[in-house]
């Protein structure tokens, strides 16, 4: 990959990077659970600890980290903040899992389908009721990780730190009430016909699912380098957009690597989106550029629980073959092009923002 000006970072280097960043944050979050797990009842510890324990890339708290270390702070410091922004996506994960009935994350059970049976292997409760003690399982596992992730947020330099408890309140009110905005939108563009959706809320929804979170990171760790809020630097701001923008392309690539990727990297079968009917910039594209045919095709399959493997395989070529496919693909590489020149304006050259450009970089070309 290519940093800025030029510099050549190794993707093998950039990879090594990113994985010696997750390593330092799953062992921060091990520790964690180690301090405060024991005392859990054990099934609320178990499903908790499941996202936990198969965390992924670790990529917000590596965001994080990268732009305290850009900015000029101290990456060691800054590390409970890492862990705190990674506990808190993956309570979220917890929640939006229960909200779409999904069965798997990252390639093993969900949190309330794990809960479902330990309630049938534990308690022996009938499957229906098993069901409804998994839900509730996954909800209060993830109100749990919530408040251990302030909990960790406010361990960075003691809760006497202005500048902590002020990014603590930033967590708890304006991130929160943006993330569940998004997630309120998403599910009512589920329940609302694809003909009357509008670009401008699917925009909305990649903006305050996804780019709310990355945003956090990235004025985050500005923010503890500087030693102030990012209400009053501006290169937090920038850095906030810049995080946005990715998040942007992020969940473009996302959506194109639900029916292109492959289902053992991925943690979900190919297609699954069609069936849900998810509202993806591309599929409202599709549809308003595809053939009359196709479009009736693709309004009979999409969001249809009842689709079969050859449905499935039908509005996939479609989606894939349409013109809309590359335009996307444009629109995300063109959200990386703006970031990159908000990463050059507001972060001075160095190591760890010649990382945050391949980072950028990477969120386009990812293969999961």
């Amino acid at each position: 990959m290519t940093g800025l000006n030029g510099s050549i970072i190794d993707d093998m280097a950039f990879r090594a990077e990113m994985s010696s960043l997750a390593e330092q944050v799953k062992a921060c979050l091990a520790e964690d659970l180690r301090q405060h797990g024991a005392v859990l009842p054990p099934h609320l510890r178990q499903v908790s600890e499941s996202y936990l324990t198969n965390t992924g890339k670790c990529l917000r708290p590596a965001l994080l980290l990268l732009c305290c270390g850009a900015a000029g702070g101290s990456l060691k410091g800054a590390l409970p903040a890492a862990a705190a922004v990674e506990m808190f996506h993956n309570w979220t994960l917890l929640h939006d899992d229960v909200i779409d009935h999904d069965s798997f994350r990252r390639g093993r059970p969900t949190g309330h389908v794990l809960g479902a049976s330990l309630g049938q292997q534990d308690l022996q409760l009938p499957a229906a009721a098993a069901a409804e003690y998994g839900q509730s399982l996954a909800i209060l596992a993830g109100d749990l990780l919530q408040a251990r992730a302030f909990n960790l947020l406010l361990s960075v330099s003691g809760q006497k730190d202005k500048v902590v408890i002020g990014l603590a309140r930033r967590m708890a009110v304006k991130l929160t009430s943006e993330l569940l905005a998004g997630e309120q939108l998403d599910v009512q563009l589920s329940q609302t016909p694809f003909a009357q959706v509008k670009e401008a809320d699917v925009m909305d929804v990649m903006r305050l699912k996804t780019g709310a979170l990355l945003s956090f990171c990235a004025e985050t760790g500005v923010a503890l380098a500087e030693r102030r809020l990012p209400e009053d630097s501006t290169a937090a701001q920038g850095m906030a957009k810049f995080a946005e923008l990715c998040g942007i392309a992020f969940q473009i690539q996302d959506d194109i690597l639900g029916l292109s990727g492959d289902e053992e990297t991925l943690g979900k079968p190919i297609g699954s989106d069609i069936r849900e009917g998810k509202r993806t910039l591309l599929a409202l594209r599709a549809l308003q550029s595809c053939s009359e045919q196709d479009r009736k095709t693709l309004l009979g399959i999409l969001g249809n629980a009842q689709a079969d493997a050859a449905d499935i395989e039908k509005a996939r070529a479609i989606l894939l073959r349409s013109r809309s496919l590359d335009g996307v693909r444009e629109y995300s590489e063109d959200c990386v092009k703006q970031a990159m020149t908000l990463l050059e304006k507001h972060l001075p050259e160095n190591r760890w923002r010649n990382l945050l450009a391949a980072w950028a970089k990477s969120m386009t070309h990812r293969s999961m």
